[in-house]
């Protein structure tokens, strides 16, 4: 094994302990979000699924929320009634980095949830929000600093007034006292899924809600490893367009909340009956209330599953494929 790979599986292990700590190390946000208009999240990468995280969190407890990749922020109008969220776990993200700046020009509120409070994009923010992923490096694949993101977006959430703001304080509460738990678990699901994958197919990664930023991250994680072509589908969008092109082994990873429904066991059966994919079904049963939590434990499922199978295909591998990292300057 290498340097690298060992790096990317601590940022994968710390989770046990990063998880808990971001989260408790909130205890309230200098802003009132009900007073924004309208809450862009913006991030590019694994930042921007926790872009696409953070509207589900803001929307379930009834904030006018969206996200939205940084060039688009051209298109969206601004004034001081909207707040602005820039999501880069390392603080050099460029394209977030210049979004963060044309919205403070059109007058917008900054926030910037960070892992690295020493990071360019600090610099424009309002008010900065510090994950505690506990990571070394920021170039390595990066898991912690991903899902500590989610965690400080849930934690904000759950201290807004909503119908189920018992029930995202309950799974706040689950994510903090079993950290270890939900690492086992990740590690059994993340390893039958791995078994599952072979090299040579697609691998479609389906889910919808906040269970599709999961889905969305597990693609990234296959993708950046160069082993296997990872795919994110919605699941009606699955259905609809890209059954077309599917072949009899071709591979699927359904990501749902759990419990699972009969709506969830008649895809399964389609993929498995009527496909003939080789498909894995993924839920847990973590006792956590909402599928915004549920989604947390997925992703590290995934990220799981992306790199066992990459220590088995290419134990060696010492970085990330080259000159492809670089085609674009995005630090």
């Amino acid at each position: 094994m290498t340097d690298f790979l060992d790096s990317c599986y601590a940022a994968i292990r710390v989770q046990e302990k990063s998880i808990a700590d971001t989260l408790e190390s909130i205890d309230e946000i200098g802003i009132n979000l009900r007073t924004k208009r309208r809450i862009v999240l913006v991030g590019a990468g694994d930042s921007y699924a926790v872009s696409e995280y953070g509207k589900w969190t803001f929307l379930a407890v009834d904030l006018n929320a969206l996200s939205i990749s940084p060039t688009e922020i051209m298109d969206i109008p601004l004034d001081s009634k909207c707040l602005i969220i820039g999501v880069t776990a390392s603080g050099r993200s460029l394209s977030t980095i210049d979004a963060i700046q044309e919205a403070r020009k059109k007058g917008a509120e900054v926030v910037v949830l960070t892992d690295n409070k020493g990071g360019k994009a600090v610099e424009d923010a309002t008010e900065v929000w510090i994950t505690k992923a506990h990571v070394d490096s920021y170039n390595v694949s990066p898991a912690s600093p991903t899902t500590t993101a989610m965690a400080y977006l849930l934690k904000v959430a759950a201290l807004q007034n909503s119908s189920i703001q018992r029930d995202l304080l309950s799974d706040i509460d689950n994510l903090i006292g079993n950290g270890l738990k939900m690492l086992e678990w990740a590690e059994i699901e993340g390893a039958a899924i791995s078994k599952m994958v072979s090299v040579g197919r697609p691998l479609y990664m389906i889910s919808d809600g906040p269970n599709y930023v999961a889905a969305q991250i597990g693609m990234m994680k296959f993708d950046e490893f160069s082993i296997i072509k990872g795919l994110v589908a919605l699941r009606e969008d699955f259905c609809h367009h890209h059954v077309f092109g599917i072949d009899e082994m071709d591979q699927a990873v359904l990501i749902s909340c759990s419990p699972i429904t009969t709506d969830d066991e008649r895809y399964m059966n389609v993929l498995l009956g009527v496909l003939k994919m080789k498909a894995y079904h993924l839920h847990n049963d973590l006792g956590l209330k909402t599928s915004l939590a549920q989604a947390i434990p997925n992703t590290i499922a995934l990220q799981i599953a992306s790199h066992r199978v990459v220590r088995r295909i290419n134990p060696h591998l010492s970085g990330f494929k080259l000159p492809h990292a670089k085609a674009f300057k995005i630090y």
